[in-house]
């Protein structure tokens, strides 16, 4: 049960990682925040949030492996 869920989560971190990642490269193409509500996200603040998705499912991936 545990294990599903970690590998529900780990892919979900994944998806959420690499959407972040393309928006994150967009607002640096375009050099302009991307709106959302009152102001605007930067590209850095895509790119960092991208890495610490990335960060918890390489985390979440190695708990699976060492489990096994």
């Amino acid at each position: 049960m545990l294990n599903k869920l970690i590998n529900i989560a780990v892919d979900l971190f994944i998806i959420i990682a690499v959407i972040s990642l393309i928006l994150g490269v967009i607002s640096r193409i375009l050099v302009t925040p991307i709106p959302s509500g009152v102001h605007g996200i930067e590209a850095q603040a895509y790119l960092r949030f991208a890495q610490t998705c990335l960060l918890f499912a390489i985390a979440g991936g190695i708990r699976q492996l060492l489990k096994r």
